[in-house]
């Protein structure tokens, strides 16, 4: 019987000659540092929607993005750390699956709509750097000639230079293939990684020309931020929600012909309009926002996918700046000497001005502005047109970030603010005034910028230099109050920030980022951290804890943190009661984007995908314990809806049963691909040699249809039998030349590693009764043969579970067809527990 995969990176579990590693860019080190502050966070998420009308093919749709996986390094990389340095690594090969949504099923009126929250959903929908793939792609059927296509890439991989690439590159492929003729693309001349090395070296001699300009411009620059109607989080939520509007034709025409008649650039006026609105709002001259930079000098790098923008900080002196005109002249003059100097990294910029850190705020900026013209050609590719919609909100870095996008049918301003900070009438507030801004700079340049009213809930921002931070929230140099870190921690501690920092002197009251640390610094530290104490600390506890003594406080009490790759937050978002799957965390985003946005759905693995490792030897019921743990980490307190597939489910059931005899209720068990664990095996003996026979045959048809469609490979299919996974057989015949490499997949990873001690363990597990309904998922690879739909656990359940066929062949039943048919079969299930969890609640009158 195949094996499920465990939910890790599909890359090889050993190095291979053919697997490449580069230094990460500065841009990629920045997306790599919030990360780590914020594992599992979307914020950094790019998330696309293009129409797609005409003739619309499954297959030649996904044949094209894998063109473009296997033409671009970036998107075949992923992130690890040796020695808290981020490094790249890149597989040869990665096979990228389309997700097919149909939402044809629906009445006409209401599929849009649906269609607009999958998108919000798929945008939500986090990734893990160290895992690939970093791209999904989603198509949503609408109608026979039409659909929605769903482009989700972290920005570690992608930026929005890389939208135009990536949008021409599909259509000239799908339009090839659709004319039988072979992709027309010339090779590219050079990759991200050459890029990314050439840059290491590049700023290793040259950053330091850059530093005086930047030093001088913001060493005692306040920090500026627009007052929110919330008080800050403690920790950035990242969330985000989006206003946008269009400007009319007419408009936008006159807005470039004015810029173009005061001699800036549409980018400057546009900047000008944003720190006019900022003024206003904040009642303050000292004005501070950033922006973006392409970052693509050289030709050579214009047709390549990745990221390479960089962070500008723009600080505006508007003093005696009473009409616009004088205002903008201000700003272009700023504008232009940043970009004289925008080859300084941020994350290298904010070492040097080294501000102070508060977890709530983001280093030197809270307010952003960007402008991208011709982001996308709406454009007929063959018998395919493809057509741009507006981007939904994955989350926000920034308090407030103002955008204006010229598409092919006019320019669009939008904003995206973070509604933990801002109120949606505040937010709608701030873009009218924006857009008056704008309009008012078109209609007279020099009208006096005191004519545009805030909304009069604004107060001033309080500032002082370097950030306006409470005395109260500072360490006290020379305290003693309070407990006291164990002596031997605190020592080793300070051997290691003598050993990062190069301090020669290290004592209680130090202060890490005071000793010249910084972001790269703090995690390289905190790698060391977890190598010498065995627990990992996140950068944020050592922005609240910055001394040494805090830190090592920390270090003592500190129960040991979850990697971020344990609970994933799948679907992070709604009120029902969450499911919670064990293990292969990738197959079920389909599944819980179909089954709704209101359901929150969480992963919890046990096994580091980081680390490669065969496991001890252990009964289930001892890894179901761990999992436990990690399930009460993910939700403390019932009720509890746990799934899993084949060997997960088994864990999956026996925590269920663990929790419920702690006491807590466990209402609903979803088993898929899951015989009873000793059933098979206890058959009689002429019986359970006709099942093994009819299985045999079912999955070699099977193998056989796969080959003759396209849909696998002869290496693919070997690769399914544990007798070749071991001998390392495919290796050696890639490592010969008589086959080629594999493309590496989930299974591959979980096959070698974690999955045969589960099994190991699930063979000699007897399950034990279990009071909750259990419900079973049987997709195409189990045959029944005879033997009934309870899969044998009618024997130890004390009700009969539901038990329902569901198209594909095992983890393929949560993709396309098979996840619309899940989400039919678990909806109702899901809406009776939430009724009885809503009926356990106490009433208002109690």
């Amino acid at each position: 019987m195949s094996t499920s995969a465990m939910s890790n990176p599909p890359v090889a579990p050993e190095a291979q000659p053919d697997i490449l590693h580069f230094p990460c860019s500065s841009s990629q080190q920045r997306c790599w540092f919030i990360d780590a502050l914020d594992p599992g966070s979307a914020a950094l998420n790019v998330a696309l929607r293009w129409e797609l009308t005409g003739l619309i093919n499954e297959t030649l749709i996904e044949r094209a993005f894998n063109v473009i996986v296997e033409r671009h390094e970036v998107l075949r990389t992923r992130f690890i750390e040796v020695d808290g340095e981020p490094m790249q690594e890149v597989v040869p090969r990665l096979r990228l699956k389309l997700s097919n949504i149909d939402l044809r099923h629906l009445p006409e009126e209401l599929r849009d709509g649906e269609a607009r929250k999958l998108a919000e959903r798929e945008a939500h929908t986090p990734f893990d750097i160290h895992e690939l793939p970093l791209i999904r792609v989603t198509l949503l059927r609408l109608a026979a000639d039409r659909a929605n296509l769903l482009l989700t890439v972290h920005q570690i991989a992608f930026d929005g230079w890389s939208i135009r690439i990536v949008a021409a590159e599909f259509g000239e492929i799908a339009a090839a293939y659709e004319q039988g003729r072979s992709s027309p693309l010339p090779e590219l001349p050079l990759q991200y990684g050459d890029y990314a090395r050439w840059q290491t070296e590049y700023l290793a001699s040259q950053a330091k020309r850059y530093e005086r300009y930047w030093y001088d411009q913001l060493i005692h620059a306040p920090y500026f931020e627009v007052p929110g109607d919330f008080e800050k989080p403690a920790r950035p939520t990242h969330r985000g929600n989006i206003l946008a509007e269009m400007l009319s034709p007419e408009m936008g025409e006159r807005m470039e012909e004015t810029a173009r008649r005061l001699g800036v650039t549409s980018f400057a006026l546009g900047c000008a309009a944003t720190v006019a609105l900022l003024k206003r709002l904040t009642g303050h001259t000292d004005i501070i926002l950033g922006t973006q930079v392409a970052g693509r000098d050289e030709t050579d790098l214009e047709p390549l996918i990745g990221v390479f923008i960089n962070n500008l900080v723009l600080r505006v002196d508007t003093r005696h700046a009473h009409t616009f005109d004088t205002l903008l002249a201000r700003t272009n003059e700023t504008v232009s000497e940043a970009l004289i100097h925008q080859r300084m990294p941020f994350h290298r910029l904010v070492e040097l001005i080294n501000p102070p850190r508060d977890p709530a705020r983001t280093p030197l900026i809270s307010i952003n502005f960007t402008m991208l013209k011709e982001v996308l050609d709406h454009k007929q590719y063959g018998g395919l047109f493809l057509h741009g919609l507006p981007s939904v909100s994955a989350g926000s870095l920034y308090d407030l970030n103002f955008f204006v996008v010229k598409w092919p049918d006019g320019w669009r301003m939008a904003m995206e603010y973070n509604p933990d900070i801002f109120r949606d009438d505040t937010a709608r507030a701030f873009i009218k005034l924006w857009r008056q801004a704008l309009e008012s700079a078109v209609a007279d340049p020099a009208f006096p910028l005191d004519s545009l009213e805030p909304p009069a809930r604004t107060a001033p921002v309080p500032t002082s230099p370097r950030r306006a931070l409470s005395a109260a929230a500072l360490p006290v140099a020379g305290a003693r109050l309070g407990p006291m870190p164990d002596p031997a921690t605190e020592l080793a501690l300070a051997d290691i920030w003598r050993d990062v920092l190069g301090a020669e002197e290290v004592t209680a009251d130090s202060h890490f980022f005071e000793l010249g640390g910084h972001s790269l610094l703090a995690v390289r530290m905190l790698a060391r951290v977890h190598a010498r104490f065995g627990r990992r600390i996140d950068p944020l506890t050592l922005f609240e804890a910055p001394t040494l003594r805090q830190l090592a406080l920390r270090l003592s009490d500190a129960q040991e943190a979850v990697p971020a790759w344990s609970l994933v937050p799948i679907q992070p978002q709604g009120t029902g009661t969450p499911v919670i799957a064990i293990n292969n965390t990738l197959a079920y985003y389909n599944v819980a984007r179909a089954i709704g946005a209101d359901r929150p759905f969480i992963g919890v693995q046990l096994f580091d995908p980081n680390a490669p490792r065969e496991l001890e030897d252990r009964p289930l019921e001892d890894i179901a314990r761990d999992y436990v743990k990690l399930i009460r980490r993910a939700r403390p307190r019932g009720p509890y809806v746990l799934i899993g597939l084949c060997v997960a489910g088994a864990i999956a059931y026996e925590a269920a049963r663990q929790l419920e005899e702690d006491g807590e209720d466990v209402p609903l068990v979803v088993l898929a691909d899951l015989w009873l664990p000793g059933y098979l095996a206890n058959l009689p003996k002429r019986r359970k040699a006709r099942f093994r026979q009819a299985y045999r045959w079912h999955v070699i048809k099977h193998h056989r249809m796969q080959l003759a469609t396209g849909n696998t490979t002869l290496p693919d299919v070997l690769a399914t039998y544990s007798i070749v996974r071991k001998t390392r057989l495919l290796e050696a015949a890639a490592g010969l030349g008589l086959i080629e490499n594999r493309p590496y997949n989930q299974d591959d990873w979980g096959n070698r590693w974690f999955v045969p001690a589960l099994q190991r363990a699930r063979e000699v597990y007897r399950a034990r009764p279990f009071r909750g309904r259990v419900v079973l998922l049987r997709s195409d690879e189990m045959i029944l043969a005879g033997l009934g739909e309870d899969m044998g656990w009618t024997t130890v359940l004390p009700k009969p579970p539901s038990s329902y066929a569901i198209p594909g062949w095992h983890a393929d039943m949560f993709q396309d067809e098979g996840a619309r048919v899940i989400a039919e079969k678990l909806r109702p299930f899901l809406e009776e527990v939430d009724a009885e969890a809503k009926a356990a609640e106490p009433s208002a009158a109690t």
